[in-house]
């Protein structure tokens, strides 16, 4: 952001001694600021609606917003309602509020009306002498903005938010004071996926980028001592810098482990077909983000290549569907076939083969989570002859599960269709299963985690049956013989 002259014409464009005290406090403030700050602390007094701070630990972005914040009040006439949103209420009080950076420490005293410490409610004066209100809110609580409205707002590290989008759209729809409001938000980033929205360009949306190495003449020499084991780390990027890292830089599975099958060559053999469903089919619920997730289906065909298994993804979709749709949407899914007797059928989604029904193979297996959606799809689809394979994940949570998984894609045995119009590419399909598993790093990374959790039960299942082994099976000769089976009466011991 280039240097603000603002402050200069306008100390050359009034006389001060017909200013009124406020207004003088107001102008010894904004000298001193201008004093202090860096060229890319300065916020524009030009018609931008929605200007990021995205910067390394300890740049500045607290007095950035604070300045901001305060100063925009202040020069608004109109006496329109502000507010502050930071992850925690703690957070407000302790940092936006009352901290070193904090509103009530760049302010001057003359300007402070009131504040309530209980409420988190600033009052201060504007130029024309009137009150105006900066109320503190928390991402913890989103709901908390349905009714309230700003003419602006302070978002402070954003990519912290506990429910960062719901809490944004709440304070997007109350933002509807004065002819021009406006949102600033300051935040170190993380590869979220409204930091990824926030960041792309936009008529009116300014966005300012820094180092914590722009603020190094006041942090302390022992602070940057101990910076030196992060530089050239991911983390060291992200906390320091303030790049936003590709989500998949920092995932488990790297997009490189996942093999493309040839747009043009015939399916391989396929040795056993799972359909695994992560069900989600109550509408009407909410999961814990606020938002509704989806039934996520993928099915996965086995085969043998170089002597090894390998799994290839032949179909996958993503879709809110009630209990009967989803029921008939798993029947007809059933009867689909991939691959035919002489493996030249082409990969189509939803569809598989286009051969006779006679031709192809159909899945082997269904696989549904055992948890309360999905046990009662089981019971449902049991009724009608139609029998399922409880998956129970035990303790293992999300990503300990992703772990499990990780080494049949570092063993670079999973693969997916290439696109016939784009070589070299995914068919576009497959792009939420990929992008959700080299992007999810655990609980509430990535927006939905549908895929990765079908994926991982699909490969786990596969492990434990011994159709899907991490080494290659022993070679056999002529002469060796199955050990025999020993009988052991269970009741004996």
């Amino acid at each position: 952001m280039a240097p603000q002259h603002d402050i200069v014409d306008l100390f050359n464009r009034v006389t001060v001694e017909g200013l009124t005290p406020m207004q003088r406090v107001h102008l010894d403030w904004q000298h001193r600021w201008r004093k202090t700050a860096r060229a890319n602390q300065f916020v524009p007094r030009t018609d931008w609606t929605e200007l990021g701070v995205l910067a390394g630990r300890g740049f500045g972005k607290t007095r950035v917003g604070s300045e901001w914040l305060a100063r925009a009040v202040f020069e608004d006439e109109s006496g329109f309602d502000s507010c502050v949103i930071a992850p925690t209420y703690q957070d407000v009080k302790f940092t936006c509020f009352e901290g070193p950076a904090g509103i009530l420490n760049v302010l001057p005293s003359e300007l402070l009306a009131d504040y309530n410490k209980s409420d988190n409610v600033i009052k201060m004066y504007n130029a024309a002498g009137n009150i105006c209100t900066i109320r503190g809110f928390t991402a913890e609580k989103p709901e908390r903005l349905r009714g309230p409205q700003h003419c602006r707002a302070w978002c402070d590290e954003l990519a912290a938010w506990q429910y960062d989008e719901e809490t944004w759209d709440m304070l997007m729809m109350g933002m509807r004071l004065g002819p021009r409001p406006q949102v600033l938000w300051t935040t170190t980033p993380k590869p979220k996926e409204l930091i990824r929205t926030l960041t792309t360009p936009k008529a009116s949306r300014i966005i300012v980028r820094g180092s914590t190495y722009d603020n190094r003449a006041n942090l302390p020499d022992t602070f940057f001592d101990n910076l030196v084991q992060y530089e050239g780390t991911t983390l060291g990027r992200q906390e320091l810098y303030g790049e936003l890292i590709d989500p998949e830089e920092s995932g488990i599975i790297q997009r490189s482990w996942i093999n493309l099958w040839p747009a043009a060559k015939a399916l391989p053999k396929l040795d056993f077909i799972i359909m695994s469903l992560d069900t989600a089919y109550t509408e009407k619920s909410l999961d814990r983000k606020g938002d509704p997730d989806p039934t996520a289906c993928g099915v996965w065909g086995l085969f043998t290549y170089k002597e090894m298994s390998h799994i290839i993804l032949l179909d996958c979709w993503e879709d809110h569907l009630g209990l009967p749709d989803l029921m008939k949407r798993v029947k007809k899914e059933l009867e689909v076939r991939y691959g035919d007797d002489e493996d030249v059928a082409l990969i189509k989604p939803m569809f598989g083969s286009a051969k006779p029904m006679s031709s192809g193979r159909k899945p082997d297996l269904l696989l549904i989570e055992d948890k309360g959606s999905g046990i009662s799809l089981r019971q449902m689809l049991d009724r009608q002859g139609i029998q399922a394979f409880a998956y129970n994940p035990g303790r293992a949570d999300k990503l300990s599960r992703l772990h499990i998984a990780s080494p049949i894609f570092a063993q670079r045995r999973v693969w997916m269709p290439e696109s016939d119009k784009k070589p070299g590419k995914p068919r576009s399909w497959c792009e939420p299963v990929i992008h959700q598993l080299c992007s999810f790093t655990g609980e509430r990374s990535i927006k939905h985690d549908d895929h990765v959790d079908q994926t991982t039960q699909a490969i786990r299942v596969l492990m434990d049956k011994g159709l899907l082994r991490l080494t290659k099976p022993p070679k056999r000769t002529e002469g060796d013989r199955p050990a025999p089976k020993v009988y052991r009466n269970p009741y004996s011991q």
